[in-house]
């Protein structure tokens, strides 16, 4: 009696699973890619369909909260400046305090200082602003730790010093806090023995004093072309979905 021959069908199966599984992981890449592209296009909020979708996305991050997790994105939805998702980040939210679940590290306060030195003082949304100055501030609390998370430099100073403003009072709550976090780091400087923390701190210092002084102008003490005006910003609106605080 003749023997049945084994069917080969399992390994021709195996063989080709490999090639399946990876032309599997090609198209999820393919389809993160494609999505990822469309995010960063809806991030540049340069048309009101856009908008609505970034508000829709700025609130759902609002309600899920600012984690380790996701404060990257947060970031992107402040670097907007557009005033319906950042409303719609924030919320309810005190500003300054959007990042307070976070512990300041290089990353975040590098890009504090780069959001303010990207805006001029016109065009950067308040809530924008003290969200930046709150970030920065709770790493300087303590200046030596700030120092130690992110070694700030003069251009640094300066991107905080421009956003004083001489036509409102000491008292007036953004040059409150723009004050107070500029004395945080001057005190860093005192006592060091690091050169280049003393000359920051100098730095520092001297907007201070150039703020209180009524005889001097900002322009003495921060380069004039980070103090003019920028006259072309103009915010793009929202067509369906509503720009207010979310609940």
């Amino acid at each position: 009696m003749a023997k049945k021959s084994t069917p080969k069908n399992k390994r021709i199966t195996y063989a080709r699973h490999r090639p399946l599984e990876e032309r599997n992981k090609k198209y999820r890449r393919k389809s993160r890619d494609i999505l990822l592209s469309l995010v960063n296009r809806v991030l540049l909020c340069t048309n009101e369909i856009d908008v609505d979708a970034c508000v829709a996305l700025a609130r759902a991050l609002n309600m899920s909260g600012i984690t380790r997790g996701n404060y990257l994105v947060a970031l992107r939805f402040l670097e907007t400046n557009n005033s319906h998702v950042v409303n719609a980040l924030i919320g309810r939210r005190k500003p300054a305090l959007l990042f307070s679940a976070i512990r300041p590290n290089w990353y975040l306060v590098k890009e504090a200082f780069r959001l303010l030195a990207q805006f001029s003082r016109e065009t950067l949304l308040d809530k924008v602003l003290v969200a930046l100055l709150g970030t920065i501030q709770s790493a300087y609390k303590k200046s030596r730790y700030g120092y130690s998370v992110y070694p700030l430099s003069i251009s640094d100073a300066y991107g905080i010093g421009k956003y004083l403003d001489k036509d409102e009072t000491q008292d007036a709550p953004n040059n409150r806090l723009l004050l107070d976090l500029l004395f945080d780091i001057y005190q860093m400087g005192l006592a060091s023995e690091d050169e280049k923390m003393k000359s920051v701190a100098l730095s520092v210092n001297l907007i201070r004093m150039a703020f209180f002084d009524d005889t001097k102008r900002m322009t003495d003490v921060i380069p004039e072309v980070l103090l003019v005006s920028d006259t072309l910003f103009s915010e793009v609106g929202t067509r369906f979905v509503g720009g207010g605080d979310a609940e």
